[in-house]
């Protein structure tokens, strides 16, 4: 195997961590606090900010609530990032183990997804 047939890659969850690390920081909330806001201990928040465990979607809404953002803008800006990394040639997962079968976090996220989509469709609506 060829050193230059290797590709980055990284997971869906740790694009989200991160986008949250740099809203978290942009408004000098500590781990500590947002895990509390979010209801899960500053070593799960810590987990999830890495990567290592996904949310469930209503600790996406908390975790934006505190961060003073909708949660379809901490979604958009994964996407953004997203679409950066791959034009960079980075292979975006779903999950760690790429041989896993369960995609639960992923859906979880899915579903987030689309409930920030309808609700913003809903709001402008209005």
């Amino acid at each position: 195997m060829s050193i230059s047939n290797l590709k980055p890659e990284t997971t869906y969850q740790s694009i989200i961590g991160r986008v949250i690390v740099s809203f978290r920081k942009k408004l000098s909330v500590d781990q500590i606090s947002l895990a509390s806001s979010v209801g899960v201990t500053q070593s799960t928040w810590s987990r999830i900010e890495r990567g290592d465990s996904s949310m469930t979607v209503e600790q996406l809404a908390s975790a934006a609530e505190c961060l003073r953002v909708n949660p379809s803008t901490i979604l958009s800006d994964t996407e953004k990032a997203i679409r950066e990394l791959k034009s960079q040639g980075v292979i975006i997962k779903f999950n760690k183990a790429s041989d896993k079968k369960d995609n639960s976090g992923a859906a979880i996220i899915g579903a987030a997804a689309l409930g920030a989509l309808v609700g913003a469709a809903i709001m402008k609506s209005r």
